[in-house]
């Protein structure tokens, strides 16, 4: 699949530049493809435009030497935003205590969507969150799709 051969490709690339990789996806729109990769930098989490730019001109050379898209696209180099994606097991230990949306691949406890407080990974390398009714422990290959939730604010210890 060519996003995860530009993910594992520019991953590496990105670290050493002082940034984390968020999420590479090429979508196509009416014959149209947008290659979308989120980044964030590792000191601070942040990202503005001058990151965007700096990047961008980064990837753009990286793309055109490896070239692993055979047809035009459109390059967007972007922030997680406020309700980023989480989409490595990291993700869960490092915004623990922030409000986050689940959705699962398959229904647990008759629902595929949760919402709640983060908790970390447990020592089995379970996703912790803590609902409103509570504690649900995951697995995280079980997880379709995972995000903070811009909605709520971090929880107070």
């Amino acid at each position: 699949m060519v996003n995860n051969k530009i993910r594992e490709e520019l991953s590496q690339r990105l670290k050493n530049l002082g940034y984390h990789l968020i999420r590479v996806k090429l979508n196509e729109l009416n014959g149209k493809k947008t290659l979308q990769i989120m980044a964030e930098r590792i000191k601070d989490r942040k990202m503005d435009i001058e990151d965007c730019v700096y990047l961008s001109k980064h990837i753009s050379t990286f793309l055109e030497v490896e070239d692993p898209i055979s047809s035009s696209y459109t390059l967007e180099v972007s922030s997680g935003g406020l309700a980023r994606p989480l989409t490595i097991i990291e993700d869960y230990i490092s915004f623990k205590n922030n409000r986050a949306k689940i959705i699962l691949k398959e229904g647990f406890l008759g629902k595929k969507t949760y919402r709640g407080f983060l908790g970390g990974v447990d020592e089995n390398g379970k996703i912790l969150l803590e609902t409103d009714e509570q504690e649900i422990k995951f697995n995280f290959f079980d997880i379709e799709k995972a995000n903070i939730d811009p909605n709520w604010a971090i929880k107070n210890n």
